[in-house]
């Protein structure tokens, strides 16, 4: 943005810079969607473009100056103008390079030329550098410790140790080959997550988000804590399409807390419902927030397959959210929402045509189609959709609001780049972590690693994966940490023995999770900046709310059967015991169920909860008796209750 200055404050002077970035947002769109449907570019020439765009549009999007949390002088100002500066110009020249000389490149394989070294460590300084401002520290610094850990490997002990390797042999692998930044973390970004989040973002603006919500007030408003099980059905039909959690709550956010407020709800667990929903709609099928189609390319493993072992699961972290928001509005006397916040049913049935695009995508990707195919294909038919109806068009010019430059179909393509683009640089940053294994080998020494804890037990090694997953969780977004998680952990399950999908199924979950996980909860904390509340109090409610997540990995390495492998029978037992299970967890959780639960009665709950779910039935059995000693008490006041409530006769 154009400034000037007066005293120590950067003042706009013009919509320049609003106006770049909207036409950078629409060109990364443009060149993504033709290159999907073309795929006439090499290698080189599509990645390095799309990570140029994209490189250019951060640093307008983010200068140096609102990244720096202090007072700045006038000089301080120009300087990180200046710092800005460079940086689009380190990008538009280390890319630009590769794009203008992708064929020379691609013949000299394995070799580089003197000039290339210093702009190979430009290229990955630009990546650290634009990544630092949109996801913080840590993915960065890890990055570095692995570039770091090239040139002293050898200093490193037993099966860590490696070498050594030159700068060219570097430089080889980070820019002048398609093992480094140009790897399959910023191809995912570019072939799949880009146009997902494009999908979303132009459902979600045209008025598929506000419809969502209004059908969760029609099949929820009415019932007993109406408010927040309309949160939790929202933001998990918005996050399983966005794959964003934190973008999620602040969209869905913005409508489900202020209303659980309004109804009497504490501030704290309206964030946490919101948050917890928000995050766990990328467990459920079939979209999975994108991170499915990311699994397929992984794993070779087919997309029917993939949602299909993934349904369940997904399906019952839902339902202990649910029975955790049901209790806890049983415990403070919630009920539903009054009749004129409820829209009218014909109004939402009339806009279920959003569904039609969605229904579109899922049914292409059953039937084969390509990742890439069927998202555009999605896209086209929303774009048809839209335009059919009038309240629904993302561009009319015969509105007055609607200018070339500024309408519902130009912001939502910005509001795309401005979710994506941090998730692709933060991707690219992953693509030299994984340069760096692939160059040392300390993937296999981390799979050795947790081998040798499986032979201690398989649980120790599990409960080790969580913790690294939730760790890596923390630092990054869902989809680039999944991505690093199945390059240096995934394997090593794999081979102690655990089948390959359920192995990545179980680090995506922790991945996951590490969103809602104090004391980082980044999803909580987007939360509670609209519920105005305690961020850390949000962030522990969320991850209660979240204890299902946590269970549900360990229960289907150990019974397939919740993954939809096995007899009919066998699925449905385990299904059973594991409702009945996450329904005592829930009323643990919130200490209420019926009527409240005594710290003894909740912990003996608690421990049901983890009997119910392990696969024996000599074990399932003890979980059953700890439930009804637990659960007596509650089913002794609701038969009392019931006897004691007049029934209706047929006169009345």
């Amino acid at each position: 943005m154009s400034t000037s200055v007066e005293g120590e404050v950067a003042v706009p002077i013009d919509d320049d810079t609003t106006r770049l970035q909207k036409l950078l947002a629409v060109l990364i769109a443009a060149f993504t969607v033709y290159v999907a449907l073309t795929l006439e570019f090499s290698t080189f020439q599509r990645l390095g473009t799309f990570l140029m765009l994209t490189l250019v549009y951060l640093f307008l999007r983010f200068p140096l100056r609102e990244t720096i949390e202090r007072e700045l002088s006038d000089r301080q100002i120009r300087l990180c103008n200046w710092f800005d500066i460079a940086m689009i110009v380190g990008s538009t020249v280390t890319y630009g390079y590769l794009i203008l000389n992708s064929a020379q490149i691609i013949e000299q394989a394995g070799r580089v030329q003197t000039f290339e070294i210093p702009l190979g460590f430009l290229a990955m300084f630009v990546v650290l550098e634009a990544t630092r401002r949109t996801i913080g520290w840590t993915i960065p610094l890890f990055a570095t410790g692995f570039l770091v850990y090239v040139y002293l490997g050898p200093a490193f002990p037993g099966i860590f140790s490696h070498p050594g390797y030159s700068t060219n042999q570097l430089i080889v692998q980070m820019y002048v080959s398609t093992r480094g930044l140009f790897s399959f973390p910023l191809a995912v970004m570019f072939d799949y997550v880009f146009l997902f989040v494009l999908f979303g973002a132009l459902l979600e603006v045209s008025g598929g988000g506000k419809m969502f919500l209004d059908l969760a007030k029609v099949l929820f408003g009415k019932v007993t804590g109406g408010p927040a099980k309309l949160s939790v059905f929202a933001s998990g039909s918005m996050g399983m399409i966005s794959g964003s959690a934190v973008a999620n709550a602040l969209t869905t956010g913005a409508f489900t807390i202020p209303t659980m407020k309004d109804q009497g709800y504490d501030r704290d667990f309206a964030a946490g419902v919101e948050s917890a929903a928000s995050t766990g709609g990328q467990l459920l099928p079939p979209v999975m927030g994108a991170a499915v189609f990311i699994m397929m390319d992984i794993t070779g493993i087919d997309y029917v397959t993939i949602i299909t072992r993934a349904l369940i699961p997904g399906i019952l972290m839902f339902l202990c959210i649910y029975m955790v928001v049901h209790f806890q509005s049983v415990k403070s006397g919630q009920v539903g929402l009054p009749d004129e916040a409820i829209p009218d049913r014909r109004s939402v049935l009339k806009r279920l045509y959003y569904f039609i695009p969605v229904v579109i995508l899922v049914y292409l990707l059953y039937d084969g189609i390509s990742v890439r195919r069927s998202v555009i294909y999605g896209i086209g038919v929303l774009l048809i959709v839209t335009t059919l109806v009038y309240d629904a068009r993302l561009y009319d010019p015969r509105r007055e609001s609607h200018e070339l430059a500024s309408n519902p179909f130009v912001d939502a393509i910005e509001l795309t780049a401005k979710r994506a683009a941090p998730i692709v640089v933060a991707a690219t940053c992953i693509g030299i972590i994984l340069g760096v294994i692939g160059m040392t080998g300390v993937g296999l020494a981390i799979s050795s690693v947790v081998m040798d804890l499986a032979s201690i037990h398989l649980m120790v090694a599990l409960v080790v994966v969580m913790l690294l997953s939730i760790m890596f969780g923390m630092a990054t977004d869902t989809v680039t940490v999944y991505i690093l998680l199945a390059v240096l952990v995934a394997p090593g399950l794999v081979d102690i023995g655990v089948p390959e999908l359920t192995a990545h199924l179980f680090i995506f979950y922790f991945g996951l999770m590490a969103m809602v996980t104090p004391p980082v909860c980044i999803a909580a904390y987007a939360a509670s900046t609209i519920a105005e509340s305690d961020p850390l109090r949000s962030g522990f409610w969320a991850w209660r709310l979240s204890l299902a997540a946590f269970l549900l990995p360990f229960a289907f390495v150990f019974d397939e059967n919740l993954l939809m492998i096995g007899s009919a029978d066998a699925i449905a037992l385990s299904i059973l015991t594991t409702i009945v299970a996450l329904t005592a967890l829930a009323g643990a959780i919130v200490g209420h169920a019926y009527t409240g639960l005594s710290r003894i009665e909740r912990a003996t709950l608690l421990g049901a909860s983890v009997l119910l779910i392990a696969p024996n039935l000599t074990i399932n059995a003890v979980g059953l008796g700890l439930l009804v000693i637990g659960g007596f008490r509650q089913f002794r006041s609701m038969v009392t209750e019931r006897r004691l409530t007049p029934q209706p006769t047929e006169a009345d």
